[in-house]
């Protein structure tokens, strides 16, 4: 396979997947990012930029390993914590906020179709601009049936 030398793209795509410790990256990617750092000062800018994020990284998480007992404690906790306080809504109020939408649909498409079904009632008998309507929601053929005519 011929050696080729890496790109700065190429630099930047491997420490997203590998982290800044070149020492932990595949020997051939390590010896050409190696010889990239030696001629590239925008090589070491990405460098120490992913170093940071490492590090960043390092310290938002727990150096403590959690444990089955732990993980059912916190379980637990927030369990009781629910049952204690009931919050009918907590689901729509403090759910994901990609969640929300689909809540608010989920919601408002029942309403609206009552809305819809409540103007299209006529108390003497069936608006035929509704049921041509419903019937081409539905995707079958009415004209076909026996009671469209």
């Amino acid at each position: 396979m011929p050696d080729k030398s890496m790109t700065l793209k190429d630099f930047e795509t491997l420490l997203d997947r590998y982290g800044a410790a070149i020492d932990r990256w595949p020997t051939d990617s390590a010896a050409q990012a190696n010889q990239l750092l030696a001629t590239s000062r925008d090589a070491h800018r990405l460098l120490a930029r992913s170093s940071a994020l490492d590090k960043l990284l390092d310290e938002s998480l727990p150096d403590a390993t959690l444990t089955t007992a732990a993980v059912r404690t916190r379980i637990l906790a927030n369990i009781t914590r629910d049952a204690a306080e009931p919050r009918p809504f907590a689901w729509f109020l403090g759910g994901p906020r990609i969640l929300r939408p689909i809540a608010v649909a989920v919601v408002l498409i029942p309403l609206g179709l009552g809305y819809a079904i409540g103007i299209g009632y006529q108390p003497n008998g069936v608006n035929e601009d509704l049921v041509a309507d419903v019937s081409l929601l539905a995707f079958t053929e009415y004209e076909g049936m026996s009671d469209a005519n």
